[in-house]
């Protein structure tokens, strides 16, 4: 060992330094013999006390330096050094060999300094070297010890070793704090260490350990450059140049070892104010514990924007689930919505379920964040139900319109979450376009009266958009839609509907239905309103005003000017629109109309050849009689279908033996119009003829034509006869839903006791619709006596347009 600086265990900063020999009186006071030449004295003791072959190699220098090393990072005690003692050995200087103190650690000595605590520290080195001390001994009194009285009595057996005694007693007793040590009979006056003239390796405290304040006396202070300082100059600069020792210490945070780095950031808030721009730099060091130092030291800085940018960028690279945690409980104390959201984050992503389920919903607090909208957009996909759930609930809190309803065709989202959100846009403290996109929603993917209800409320909304949208399910692949749209207009009542309607009427599968929805909001006008109809930009909306006026001015007589209207309509260009004139002109009744309605039945137009025939029937004149009947050669079905059915309105049977040929007619609507006609021309209601009749119409309903298996079920419906019941409950299962409404009105029509059971099997049909129709007819049947049938059909029911029909049966009987 060369005595030089040394760098030991991993830069720690604890080093060994030059030995310092100094020349002290090493023999008894009062014998007369002063200073003597130290390193002669020195060998003599040592081979006393060791024997000349102790001599130490170089190796054994550094394990000593070792044990100096791990001593200058222990805890200090209270008085000025540590637990240690000091024994006197052989080192190797250079190539020299001499004598020194050498620290050794004495673990049962640490903690709280006292009197007793220095007397058992000279007990120790006594019973090191009880061939050296003898029966010597160490009194000390006084407190604190700073200020105690400290004496070592030199057995007189042993003096000869009195040097190496009283240089390991100096050293050690002065370690636990005394300010020096009284030897009576070996020394005039008390010594230190500075009396001590054997070399020693001496405690070396970097400068973080003993500032602001230490009770530190004897040993060098490392500075972060290397330089070692007295104590006294520390705390000198520290009075005068507080600010550059404090540098000096943050210095300490740039070491290469994480140990210290750790130790210094302890340190620092006892400093004063932390600079924290220094300090956040430690959260992304590579040693985890100094990550979380570095945030322990920060703690009650969580408003300071320095600190929060810090651990902030810090918690996106931790890879310490548990200090990651701490970081974003850290910013989750910020009073700063920028950052004291980020706990929830965190907690969505690394939490537990119910952790995530939590913050998703504490997410509600913090609005106007585009991060908090893209965290709860995203979460509507979690696969953790009570996460998404909460996802929807704080999106309904903050009012997140715009997003809620693009989640809505997000087909990624769980159907049910996305029906969550629908309902929550419906409510009515919305905006009228959030609650339609929410009522589409349900429209779109629930059924029944679900459906129906959702397309009401659409329809409920005064703009233009909520009409057009419940327009748009008129051509819905859903028969149920379809007509749940239907209803909605006709409930909505709002003539712009009727332009939509009549467009689709022609191709969709619900035509008539929907001619008859067109026809149904116009005439719901005023008559003052249709006539002005009759002028509108759309030919079909002027065409419905025209039908629908003949029924309004039947009910308000003495209306020349609307006679007057659909009698010009009679001579339009457009043949639609003379069709519905010649309707309405039926509906009049006046020899005027009856006059021009003559001249129509030549029309070169079917359809207005079929209206003309259609309002002859309501009048009762031969003349009429013989057009209807010549009109059963027209070469178009729809045009004879009508003058068969104008002939069973008149019920006036002198074409009775053409109509029933026309049973076998080929086409199904002339088909259709002669049963019904059959049926009220029957000459007699003898069982024979019923007999003979019900089979006629219960082969019809194998008919290949549906209008014409309808048209026989509405005929059976006529006859309370059993066999009446046995051909319609051949169609009660039938796949066609409109075949099973229509033979659940026939059964009801027919009032026979057998059609009761066929009827309550259809309560449990798996259409609404159907459903419906069933107890309508039920309770058309039996009265009173569905009550029962209808109440245990309530418990079972779901769906809410078929619960309330239900409860309105119930009430009604």
């Amino acid at each position: 060992m060369d005595g030089t600086y040394n760098e030991l265990n991993s830069g720690r900063g604890v080093a060994v330094y030059p030995f310092r020999q100094r020349v002290v009186n090493s023999e008894p006071a009062g014998e007369g013999n002063q200073a003597i030449e130290i390193e002669k004295s020195m060998r003599r003791q040592q081979e006393a006390v060791m024997g000349v072959s102790g001599t130490f190699s170089r190796a054994t220098v550094f394990v000593l330096a070792a044990v100096v090393t791990t001593f200058g990072v222990v805890s200090l005690a209270s008085g000025e050094g540590g637990n240690v003692r000091y024994s006197w050995e052989q080192v190797s200087v250079g190539d020299d060999a001499t004598s020194a103190l050498v620290p050794l650690a004495e673990g049962d000595l640490s903690g709280d300094v006292d009197a007793r605590t220095v007397e058992q520290a000279f007990e120790h080195l006594r019973r090191a070297r009880p061939d050296t001390y003898g029966n010597s001994y160490a009194s000390v009194s006084g407190d604190p010890i700073e200020e105690a009285t400290a004496e070592v009595h030199i057995d007189s057996n042993y003096a000869q070793f009195s040097t190496v005694i009283k240089a390991e007693a100096v050293y050690t007793l002065t370690e636990y704090g005394v300010p020096e040590v009284k030897f009576p009979d070996f020394a005039d006056e008390p010594l230190t260490r500075a009396d001590v003239a054997i070399p020693a390796y001496t405690l070396t405290v970097p400068l973080w350990r003993v500032v602001p304040s230490s009770q530190v006396t004897t040993a060098q202070i490392l500075m972060p450059d290397g330089e070692l300082v007295s104590v006294s100059e520390v705390e000198q600069r520290w009075q005068n140049q507080r600010d550059e020792v404090i540098d000096d210490v943050y210095a300490f945070l740039s070491a290469g070892d994480a140990y210290t780095v750790q130790e210094v950031a302890q340190r620092l808030g006892d400093l004063g104010d932390l600079r924290i721009a220094e300090i956040t730099p430690l959260l992304i060091h590579d040693d985890d514990t100094v990550r979380e130092t570095a945030l322990s030291v920060l703690e009650g800085n969580e408003d300071d924007a320095t600190a929060l940018d810090g651990v902030y960028a810090a918690l996106d690279e931790e890879s310490d689930a548990g200090l990651a945690r701490k970081m974003a409980e850290f910013l989750g104390r910020s009073g700063d919505d920028e950052f004291n959201v980020v706990e929830q984050f965190y907690l969505l992503e690394e939490g537990d379920d119910d952790e995530a389920a939590e913050a998703i919903r504490e997410l509600a607090n913090w609005d106007d964040d585009q991060r908090v909208v893209d965290t709860l957009v995203e979460s509507l996909v979690d696969e953790r139900e009570d996460v998404a759930e909460g996802a929807v609930e704080s999106m309904d809190a903050l009012a997140l319109d715009d997003e809620r309803i693009e989640a809505l065709d997000d087909e990624e989202i769980n159907a049910a979450i996305r029906m969550a959100i629908a309902e929550d846009l419906t409510d009515d403290a919305n905006e009228e376009r959030v609650r339609m996109a929410g009522f589409t929603h349900i429209a779109h993917q629930r059924e029944g009266g679900y459906a129906n209800q959702a397309l009401r409320e659409i329809a409920a909304l005064q703009f233009d958009d909520a009409r057009q949208r419940v327009e748009e399910f008129l051509e819905d692949d859903s028969r149920q839609r379809r007509h749940g749209a239907m209803e909605a207009l006709m409930e909505r009542n709002d003539v712009e509907s009727i332009d939509a309607l009549m467009a689709l009427a022609d191709d969709s599968p619900d035509g008539d239905r929907m001619l008859h929805a067109a026809y149904e909001i116009m005439v719901s006008q005023s008559l003052d309103d249709i006539i002005d109809q009759t002028d509108a930009d759309s030919t079909s909306v002027q065409e419905v005003a025209y039908r629908a006026i003949g029924e309004r001015a039947a009910e308000e007589p003495g209306r020349d000017d609307a006679v007057e209207t659909v009698e010009q309509g009679a001579d339009h260009q457009n043949a639609s629109i003379r069709a519905a004139s010649a309707e309405s002109l039926g509906e009049v009744g006046t020899d005027e109309a009856l006059e021009v309605l003559s001249g129509m039945t030549n029309d070169q137009d079917a359809q207005v050849r079929r209206s003309a025939a259609l309002a002859l029937g309501q009048f009762s004149g031969d003349d009429e009689a013989d057009t209807l009947v010549d009109l059963l050669d027209d070469a178009d079905p729809q045009v004879v279908a009508a003058a068969i059915d104008a002939l069973e309105m008149r019920e006036d049977d002198r074409a009775a033996s053409r109509i029933e040929d026309k049973l076998n007619d080929d086409e199904g609507v002339i088909r259709a119009s002669a049963l019904r006609a059959v049926t009220t021309f029957l000459p007699d209601r003898e069982e024979a003829t019923v007999s003979s009749h019900i089979n006629t119409l219960g082969g019809a309903i194998r008919d290949d034509a549906t209008v014409v298996q309808k048209s026989a079920l509405e005929q059976l419906g006529r006859f309370e006869e059993s066999m009446a019941v046995t051909n319609i409950a051949n169609l009660v299962g039938s796949d066609n839903t409109d075949i099973r409404l229509a033979a659940l009105e026939a059964l009801a029509a027919t009032g026979h006791d057998d059609a009761r059971s066929l009827i309550e099997s259809a309560l449990n049909d798996s259409e609404a619709e159907v459903r419906r129709q069933a107890v309508e007819a039920l309770t058309e049947l039996i009265g009173s006596e569905a009550r029962q049938e209808l109440e245990a059909r309530m418990e079972d029911e779901e769906d809410p347009d078929v619960r309330d029909f239900i409860q309105s049966q119930l009430q009604s009987i």
